[in-house]
């Protein structure tokens, strides 16, 4: 009970208590309501955390998947562009020895002529025309195709000096032709006696072709 005493409200113990559990009560009931409410904003975030978590996650696999399969992509193409690679080399290579088959198993011979004084010495050199060779010869319709193949030539001089002269005045540099390996002739003498030389005189220079698989 209230009572007022000189102006002040005086509360009786039973009373207070009584007070005291009413406002429990009512503050039990507040927090309830505003645990309801909050409760449910947790569980839902919880949810859309473990959403967002189970997305990511499958993001992830994807990406994962993704990039094996354009490493594994990445792998096969190198590998078919190496295998190009190798097999462009091989049949660039194949292609080279074939031609150098070809050009090294007929021969032109070139032969300039025969000794023309006494003490000369049979000379042979290669003849090489890489223009002539590959066909690139400007303002000619067709090329011989006998300079595919490998050319030599043989000459009579007194000295290494007058057979290179010789064949360079034959084979001009200024035409593209190259003399290279030079060498003597082992075991070539020009023929005896003044009709042997005279003989020789006379032949013409003359073109012989010898294929070695005919040999």
């Amino acid at each position: 009970m209230l009572h007022f005493l000189g102006g002040v409200v005086q509360i009786d113990k039973p009373d207070l208590v009584v007070l005291t559990i009413v406002g429990g009560t009512l503050a039990a009931v507040v927090v309830l309501e505003l645990l309801r409410f909050v409760i449910g904003d947790v569980y839902e975030w919880i949810a859309r955390h473990a959403k967002t978590k189970a997305e990511i996650q499958q993001i992830r696999r994807q990406a994962e998947k993704v990039m094996a399969a354009n490493r594994e992509a990445g792998r096969v193409r190198d590998q078919r562009i190496a295998m190009r690679f190798r097999e462009t080399s091989t049949l660039q290579r194949l292609e080279a020895e074939r031609e150098q088959f070809e050009s090294r198993r007929v021969e032109v011979w070139h032969d300039l002529g025969g000794p023309t004084a006494t003490g000369q010495t049979l000379y042979s050199a290669d003849i090489t025309n890489s223009a002539l060779k590959n066909g690139v010869i400007a303002g000619m319709e067709s090329i011989c195709p006998l300079w595919r193949h490998l050319h030599r030539a043989r000459i009579w001089a007194r000295t290494e000096m007058e057979a290179r002269t010789g064949l360079q005045q034959e084979f001009s540099l200024a035409d593209g032709f190259t003399v290279t390996n030079l060498r003597p002739v082992q075991g070539a003498a020009p023929s005896a006696g003044p009709q042997g030389a005279a003989a020789n005189q006379a032949t013409p220079s003359q073109h012989r072709r010898r294929d070695h698989a005919a040999d």
